[in-house]
């Protein structure tokens, strides 16, 4: 019985460690029910070998698991062979290849892509779909960063948190604005695009969602783009196409601005004095003290410091 139980996951390991030439996951009878129970989400192609039209759409599905498919990540872009697995695929109902079903957490009635099979296309839906699944959880907004697809998902809960270290590009949106709805699929590329830098998180708020934060920001039109470095406003960007936005990043990604710590030290100093919570007392009995207290991260702060 142990020996079984052995083998069985040593099949699950060999069918989930994707070869280094191929990143996409292969599954099987053996391992679906599985990956769907664990994973946060299962992106999977139902494809036969000598189907054309899946050998043609191989490098963009292999080109989109390198990007999701990394260390860590409860997310997956798997394929299932259906000449080898004929009674899994008619399980799920298929009936032409490629069939693009995009399975949540637990839940084993997917949602079918009918997009255009290109890399942009698939990104957007995935974090439509993402999205979709957070919204309708009961806690809608979490502590917790979400990054998918190189897009980390910010909301009145998170942000504090995620933007006071490091460097962020982060689109602050209406879902029901024309011109957000236009720059979403560039964003998304713009996050697939940076997801490998480990010097910039692309991120974006929706507005509706996070008033709060959108309030504190002073965000009075959508889309907003912000720069932002340790929590402090350090540039607001113009742009809606991908190449404008990308020229915009690689310049604020000079190489003496990696280091958020020396990039914010090239800024000129104020003669302010800085308290902290084991000096308050001391300052207190000078003879007259103004002090500001404030949130780097708030725009308001920004204007007038």
């Amino acid at each position: 019985m142990i020996l079984r139980s052995i083998n069985f996951y040593l099949l699950l390991l060999f069918y989930f460690v994707a070869p280094e030439d191929n990143f996409v996951y292969e599954y099987n009878p053996s391992n679906f029910k599985y990956q769907i129970e664990e994973m946060d989400g299962n992106f999977i192609m139902f494809y036969a070998p000598w189907c054309r039209h899946c050998t043609e759409f191989h490098p963009t599905w292999s080109e989109l698991a390198e990007l999701v498919n990394t260390k860590d990540s409860k997310f997956a872009i798997a394929q299932i062979d259906c000449t080898l697995h004929a009674k899994l695929c008619h399980d799920n109902d298929i009936t032409g290849y490629p069939t693009l079903l995009y399975f949540h957490k637990n839940t084993f009635t997917p949602v079918e892509y009918k997009g255009t099979r290109d890399l942009p296309s698939l990104t957007l839906f995935l974090s439509e779909v993402f999205t979709m699944k957070t919204e309708g959880r009961e806690d809608k907004q979490t502590s917790e960063v979400k990054v998918y697809s190189g897009m980390a998902y910010l909301n009145d809960l998170n942000i504090e948190k995620s933007l006071s270290k490091g460097q962020h590009f982060v689109m602050f949106y209406a879902p029901w604005c024309k011109s957000s709805q236009k720059l979403a699929p560039i964003w998304a590329q713009l996050a697939v695009h940076y997801a490998h830098n480990d010097y910039l998180q692309i991120g974006k708020v929706n507005c509706m969602d996070s008033d709060i934060t959108c309030k504190n920001f002073d965000i009075k039109q959508y889309p907003y783009l912000m720069w932002i470095v340790n929590g402090r406003v350090m540039g607001i960007a113009e742009g809606d196409s991908l190449e404008n936005l990308k020229a915009y990043v690689d310049t604020m990604l000079l190489t003496e601005n990696h280091d958020p710590d020396k990039f914010m030290k090239k800024k000129k100093a104020l003669p302010v004095a800085r308290i902290s919570e084991e000096t308050f007392e001391t300052f207190l009995e000078k003879e007259l003290v103004f002090i500001n207290f404030f949130a780097p991260w708030l725009i308001h702060f920004m204007k007038t410091c």
